[in-house]
């Protein structure tokens, strides 16, 4: 969620009436949705994105306690923090209210700005916590090279895009004649052969308007990133040109000129190998309907497969139209 998109409060209560002000005050800020009953705001809890519950303790047949408890029990809604408002100002029932996983009690009658106040509050907090979460996440799965997202965190940007339905480049690339270069210089030197490659390809994303886009490191060689589909060329090219002109660097004077290394094959024999490269496959998802990761992968393994035949960094894109 951007920070100029409105946050949507349910508020929940038997009589909405008396809550007219508190919502008139909330609606320059926020959605606001309503419910009466527990039904109804697990209801609409299934069908909106809520970022905040407003709860009377008291709701038809079920109490606000109750709900409560299902709430921080549903996986879909347990981060979503919840507010009481009530008429009941007894010390138990805001004990109570705190025990089920409130993390305000507010009572009946009250002032408006006041609870606007603690629910600007409320929701800065929530997202803080969801922030330290995510970069927490990002750290346990964070390559130790690169220190970029790993495979869980690049699977589940994959899920985010596809179920989105955003109009973006996904790009699968990895270097060429990598393991003769690890084999020739040592992985000491492969690791910063690597690192530097996670550089350019950060520096592309600047140099071209998208410093935010995604960039995941699956392991080795092999990075998976993700830009806008008008910006796939124009970050590709940038990438091409700064790893041609930078690679050379990493040899010694005699191999960055001659541009090849000599080195036994296999079968043992010498011969000669070109310097590291960078291919990349890519599908434009704004011209190309996919509908799970692994189709995503199966198409970029593709036209990555078929870069590789052809000598230098280069890349070749899928954006065969939708069925």
């Amino acid at each position: 969620m951007t920070g100029k998109e409105k946050r949507r409060i349910l508020i929940a209560d038997e009589d909405i009436l008396p809550l007219a002000t508190l919502i008139g005050t909330l609606k320059d800020s926020y959605h606001i949705v309503t419910a009466k009953d527990a039904a109804d705001v697990i209801k609409q809890a299934q069908k909106y994105s809520i970022d905040m519950f407003l709860l009377e303790t008291r709701l038809g047949g079920t109490d606000g306690f109750e709900l409560c408890s299902r709430l921080k029990q549903d996986n879909n809604t347990k981060d979503i923090p919840v507010i009481f408002i009530s008429a009941d100002t007894s010390v138990s029932s805001e004990e109570k209210g705190f025990h089920v996983g409130a993390v305000d009690y507010i009572t009946k009658p009250f002032n408006a700005p006041t609870v606007l106040a603690r629910i600007k509050n409320q929701l800065r907090l929530s997202a803080a916590i969801q922030e330290l979460k995510r970069l927490n996440q990002l750290a346990l799965d964070a390559n130790p090279n690169t220190g970029l997202p790993g495979n869980n965190s690049i699977r589940k940007e994959l899920e985010r895009i596809i179920t989105e339905k955003q109009s973006d480049c996904v790009i699968y690339a990895d270097l060429d004649h990598f393991k003769i270069y690890n084999d020739t210089y040592g992985f000491s030197k492969g690791d910063d052969l690597i690192i530097f490659t996670a550089n350019v390809i950060r520096v592309a994303f600047e140099a071209n308007g998208c410093p935010d886009a995604f960039l995941g490191h699956i392991g080795g060689d092999d990075f998976v990133f993700i830009i806008p589909a008008e910006k796939c060329l124009p970050v590709a090219n940038e990438i091409i040109h700064r790893m041609n002109c930078g690679i050379p660097e990493f040899y010694s004077e005699v191999d960055a000129q001659r541009g090849y290394v000599a080195a036994l094959n296999r079968e043992g024999e010498k011969k000669r190998h070109p310097l590291v490269s960078l291919s990349m496959g890519a599908v434009d998802l704004s011209q190309r309907k996919v509908t799970s990761v692994f189709e995503i992968i199966d198409i970029c393994t593709e036209t990555k497969k078929a870069a590789k035949k052809h000598l230098g960094s280069n890349i070749l894109l899928c954006k065969r139209l939708k069925p």
